[in-house]
């Protein structure tokens, strides 16, 4: 299938890792031209050169867009090197916080997480709107969470940035349909990325659940065996919103992050022209 992307520009934020990275490589191999964006400079080189070995340009800027600083350099790169962009793809999300529940969630804390889950989204959609109607329209998609569907009570400030994030895709959708931009929201469910299954095996699985706990979990008889990788994240994911009503997949496994990548994709593509204002859940059922 011809998803129509050859020769647009897209924007990829949080390009470095995980569905950022998948999503940037996808774009490429649609034929599309690249930017990568996040703040380590080797990994955004190292996903530029995988995305240049597809035929396609690549751009790396290394840039944080918790700053309106880093959103100001961000775009004046894509102007000086593309003219503009066609796709902008938000996948920041923080990662490096501690999910709490709202008593021990500091003031701090909660500004951290609606400066990168919420204001960066903010700030790269307002900077890249302009370059899109210069070109006649565009696509934006910006990656929220199944926690803004189900919620749970250890992750109220990340929650909170990405509920708030997915409202603005929706104002958007509505503002500027006759610009010809559109813009959706993707919440994925419960994906096993690569720096998740690093933490989860730096400590081993053990580390995380039990083998009766996990046994417990599945609702299968008590087992002295350890868990696999996937065992024990399809374990914590049970456990994430308590008496059972964590990201369960009716699929039986996690999410992967290239299926994360495939949808927004085809959200940001010409196939999916009549698409907009919409929140796709990527979530193997979880949300049932």
């Amino acid at each position: 299938m011809d998803l129509g992307l050859r020769g647009k520009v897209a924007v990829v934020t949080g390009a470095s890792k995980g569905m950022g990275r998948w999503t940037a490589v996808e774009f490429a191999r649609e034929g599309a031209d690249v930017v990568v964006v996040a703040r380590g400079a080797e990994a955004l080189a190292s996903v530029a050169g995988q995305i240049e070995a597809l035929g396609v340009r690549a751009l790396a800027v290394p840039a944080d867009l918790a700053t309106a600083a880093g959103t100001e350099e961000l775009f004046d790169r894509v102007r000086g090197v593309f003219g503009g962009c066609d796709i902008l793809v938000n996948t920041l999300g923080s990662d490096e916080y501690d999910y709490l529940p709202l008593a021990e969630t500091s003031d701090e804390l909660f500004r951290a997480h609606l400066e990168i889950g919420l204001m960066a989204g903010v700030r790269t959609c307002r900077a890249a709107i302009p370059l899109m109607r210069a070109r006649g329209g565009g696509a934006i998609v910006n990656l929220a969470a199944m926690s803004i569907r189900k919620q749970y009570p250890t992750m109220v400030a990340y929650t909170a940035a990405k509920a708030a994030l997915a409202s603005v895709s929706k104002n958007l959708a509505r503002a500027l349909g006759s610009d010809g931009i559109r813009v959706n929201t993707v919440c994925p469910g419960a994906i096993l990325t690569e720096g998740v299954r690093e933490k989860i095996e730096q400590f081993g699985p053990g580390r995380w659940v039990a083998p009766d706990a996990l046994a417990a979990s599945v609702g299968a008889p008590s087992t002295t065996e350890a868990p696999t990788t996937e065992e024990a994240f399809l374990a914590i994911s049970r456990d994430m919103g308590g008496a059972g009503r964590g990201l369960v997949p009716d699929l039986g496994r996690p999410g992967r992050p290239e299926e994360i990548a495939a949808a927004i994709v085809f959200l940001c593509s010409a196939r999916a022209g009549y698409i907009t204002g919409a929140l796709l859940n990527v979530d193997g059922g979880s949300d049932f």
